[in-house]
């Protein structure tokens, strides 16, 4: 481990703060089931099913984003069911159960829509382990103001692609929190926030890759 990973991890382990801890949903906590994504570009012979991880490897420009079909992840009961029976990526769960037993104020950065019913069926599927080491609902540690879906129709977030919009909404959480460690499965996003905080010179936020 280098000088700058020691650095970081240092900086991720400390509790002392109003610190906050951001994780992307899709293919990061859970593997979702049951909803995909449609595709049907000019050299598409016909409409191709996407699931969320194939649709994170396809270069959507906004050029192209005409050519793919959100229809799944604008109807809340397909939402709500797709978290619901999703499968738990238990590696990253760990990563945020100890976030939460160091004290850290805890929030989701998706590039879906429908925030109401994504913090609603977040609540309700997502657990932690409390200091007995049962697992219990995660209840309040998860805040709905701390969820925030990049494609909700009822706001409109700054930026021309999902993951300059969620670099931009880290830029603005920074100003609020102490520390902000974001874990996302989607290199791009990661690289997103990596040009902004080192563009805007700010020193308390980490971008990191989640575990698969």
């Amino acid at each position: 481990m280098n000088f700058k990973e020691l650095a970081a991890e240092v900086f991720i382990a400390e509790s002392i703060g109003n610190n906050l801890i951001l994780f992307d949903i899709d293919d990061t906590l859970l593997k979702a089931q049951g909803i995909k994504l449609y595709r049907k570009l000019p050299t598409d012979k016909e409409e191709v099913e996407l699931t969320p991880g194939e649709y994170a490897k396809e270069k959507v420009t906004p050029e192209l984003k005409q050519y793919y079909d959100y229809r799944d992840f604008r109807d809340p009961v397909k939402v709500a069911e797709s978290i619901k029976t999703s499968l738990p990526i238990i590696s990253n769960l760990k990563i945020l159960d100890n976030y939460i037993k160091n004290g850290w104020t805890v929030g989701l950065l998706t590039a879906r829509g429908l925030e109401d019913v994504i913090a609603d069926s977040m609540k309700k599927w997502l657990k932690h382990k409390n200091e007995k080491g049962d697992l219990q609902s995660i209840g309040d540690k998860l805040v709905r103001e701390l969820v925030f879906g990049m494609n909700d129709s009822n706001k409109k977030y700054e930026g021309a692609s999902d993951f300059d919009k969620k670099a931009n909404v880290i830029k603005k959480l920074a100003k609020k929190y102490d520390r902000v460690v974001f874990y996302d499965d989607d290199l791009k996003n990661i690289a997103a926030v990596k040009e902004m905080v080192e563009k805007e010179n700010i020193k308390n936020v980490v971008a990191r890759v989640a575990k698969k």
